[in-house]
């Protein structure tokens, strides 16, 4: 974040949101060195070279038979015979252990490495899978009788193939996923330099909270609780969906959640908590209280924590009123405390300022057009997502080679239903007026 005071832009489009989230935040490059299977989620630090050819050979491809193609051309050109005899056999961990002959042919299955001639010219080339051979037995000798029409250099995996001695195989910034994993293990990587994981603090404000977490520890609180709730116009407390939701998908990201609890309605508190967190964490992320209004302190106690708000408002449904500041050199991302705006805001905000934050590369989330599946009244000038499932055209509807967007779940950024079962969102552009059925409209996947 730049040193010197903004005047705070209202309402930002959802993309200048998502650049000034990027300018913000400044990666922390520290890195250690881990095991492999401690690996997955994390952020490479840097370049991963193969030291090897992968395949480290040739390899066969398919479980056939191998030969060079010039012979069996050779005896076609003078005799029509398309037939080898066999001299050997060759399996996967046991390649053939004598030199391969010229003028013959060697039963090997997938994954062998291909045998190697005396003369590098003789080397066998070509692999005719085993369906398409014959196998008689003639003067005491084994013979495979080929197909007629094989072509040269095929059913085996030349080596390098994948990925050659020297090559980069991961860049600096990679998110360590499974396959990554794979690879890293195929080249021989028993030990990965990658980012520092990042510690993700989250707390709720309000008043009206209750922690479900407590009837674990306290069930005799939680029945006092539930008794309450059941009592018409009683205490007015709901369970706080939002942290364990944070919880999941922080987790699911490949960081450390700190919870730091519900805060109740009070300033100091409030700021006290976020210092707390600030102190112990990378970043942290507040549910509730950023609205502005005279019970919302989640942005006055930014700047009584001694940090400083960097914009607060987008114009987008919902999430309206998240806002983004900094204490110290932590991150802080308010979010509105309706469940699905916490849904929303952390995958298309939060989540990407995450990851650079860590060192990874910026992944915009998937998207695609959609024809949606029915009509909606929509504001200009803002983006609204919608919670939908995706179903295939049916004839004769209009634009029928695309998915149908259908709304899952009723309307408002409180209905957490309409983000379960949910395919992804439906994201309608702020110069989109109200929708019809048939519009074009982008898709977001979960």
């Amino acid at each position: 974040m730049t040193d010197h005071q903004e005047t705070l832009a209202t309402e930002l489009a959802l993309d200048a949101a998502q650049a000034r989230l990027i300018n913000l935040i400044t990666p922390i490059n520290q890195a250690e060195d881990r095991p492999l299977h401690l690996c997955h989620g994390a952020i490479l630090s840097q370049d991963m070279v193969s030291p090897i050819n992968m395949p480290p050979s040739d390899t066969a491809a398919v479980d056939g038979y191998a030969f060079r193609h010039a012979d069996l051309m050779a005896k076609l050109d003078h005799i029509s015979e398309h037939a080898l005899p066999i001299s050997g056999k060759a399996h996967a961990g046991h390649p053939l252990t004598h030199a391969f002959i010229p003028e013959t042919a060697i039963y090997i299955t997938t994954g062998t490495p291909m045998p190697v001639a005396a003369n590098p010219d003789h080397n066998p080339d070509t692999i005719a899978m085993q369906e398409h051979c014959e196998i008689t037995e003639r003067h005491g000798k084994t013979w495979v009788t080929l197909p007629k029409q094989i072509k040269p250099n095929i059913n085996f995996r030349p080596a390098g193939e994948n990925i050659r001695s020297g090559e980069t195989a991961l860049t600096k910034g990679t998110y360590l996923g499974s396959a990554e994993i794979g690879l890293a293990a195929a080249i021989g990587q028993h030990t990965l330099s990658c980012m520092k994981t990042l510690r993700i603090g989250i707390l709720s404000n309000g008043e009206e909270l209750h922690d479900i977490s407590s009837a674990l520890s306290n069930p005799h609180k939680a029945l006092e609780a539930k008794e309450a709730r059941e009592q018409p116009g009683a205490a007015g407390h709901i369970y706080d969906s939002n942290r364990p939701m944070l919880n999941s998908l922080v987790k699911n990201d490949g960081y450390i959640v700190h919870d730091g609890g519900i805060i109740a309605d009070h300033p100091d508190q409030l700021t006290a908590a976020m210092l707390a967190l600030t102190e112990a964490c990378d970043a942290v992320i507040v549910t509730g209280g950023s609205s502005g209004g005279s019970e919302d302190f989640a942005r006055t106690a930014i700047t009584a924590a001694g940090g400083r708000i960097d914009f607060a408002g987008i114009n987008i449904k919902p999430g309206r009123p998240f806002a983004a500041g900094m204490i110290d050199q932590t991150p802080i991302f308010c979010i509105p405390g309706n469940p699905v705006a916490v849904f929303v805001t952390y995958r298309l905000l939060v989540a990407p300022a995450l990851r650079r934050l860590g060192g990874g590369k910026p992944k915009p989330p998937l998207r695609f057009p959609v024809t949606c599946g029915f009509d909606a009244k929509h504001k200009l000038g803002r983006t609204d997502f919608i919670r939908v499932t995706l179903a295939r055209p049916t004839p004769p509807a209009k634009n029928q080679d695309l998915p149908v967007a259908i709304p899952h779940g009723r309307f408002g950024a409180g209905v957490l239903t309409s983000v379960t079962g949910a395919d992804g969102l439906l994201e309608i552009s702020d110069n989109h007026g109200d929708v019809k059925t048939g519009d074009i409209c982008q898709f977001i996947a979960f």
